[in-house]
């Protein structure tokens, strides 16, 4: 089955993983956990206690989207307090985290030296030169409905190592079959193949 890293379905149906907010009664069969930067106030302690126990759940998968976002008002300082907690979180409970990151990928790195569990930078759609820097420091990359139509992002995916990237839709109404497909077309392999090389990365990246 076409698997969805990270997306906005709200059905029990989809087969991925869903972006949960801990306040929402909502559990599909997976879903990520985590405080957005954008959401980040002064009850994020809080906020993030409530992100510690709804990804106790066995259906939690990641620790996110959580991380980094260069247009939100919280200072940097405070969002990688924020950060770093839910980074924590994810080292305890031994579940990989899923990065937001808007021009804030020097610091990103830095701040995800020494974390261990799997990082993965979510809705990837940036230059070469950073792809290289993730890929080099260990982070995996996730696609999204960018590479319908953004050409110097098809290269990069064209060359990314098969073992480094997943695949999503995000908040997008583009079905990932569509995703998946695209991506076969432009590795020159088929869907089959494509499908086959994500799923060994998400036994990679869950332990599964």
């Amino acid at each position: 089955m076409q698997f969805d890293f990270h997306h906005h379905h709200k059905t029990t149906e989809y087969h991925g993983i869903y972006n949960k907010s801990t306040a929402e009664d909502f559990y599909p069969e997976f879903f990520s956990v985590g405080l957005h930067p954008q959401d980040i106030g002064s009850d994020w302690l809080v906020k993030v206690r409530d992100v510690h126990q709804s990804a106790m759940a066995q259906k939690c998968l990641s620790i996110g989207e959580c991380g980094l976002d260069a247009y939100v008002k919280t200072t940097l300082e405070e969002q990688i307090k924020v950060f770093k907690s839910q980074i924590s979180i994810a080292e305890e409970l031994n579940k990989p985290l899923t990065i937001h990151c808007v021009r804030r990928f020097n610091e990103v790195i830095k701040v995800c030296k020494d974390v261990r569990i799997p990082k993965i930078i979510h809705g990837f759609n940036k230059r070469e030169t950073i792809a290289v820097s993730l890929l080099k420091n260990g982070f995996y990359l996730s696609f999204g409905v960018s590479l319908l139509n953004n050409l110097s992002l098809q290269n990069i995916f064209r060359e990314i190592p098969q073992e480094m990237f997943v695949l999503e839709t995000d908040t997008s109404d583009i079905g990932i079959n569509t995703v998946y497909e695209k991506a076969a077309r432009i590795r020159n392999i088929s869907t089959e193949q494509l499908e086959n090389i994500v799923d060994n990365n998400l036994k990679t990246i869950f332990g599964w």
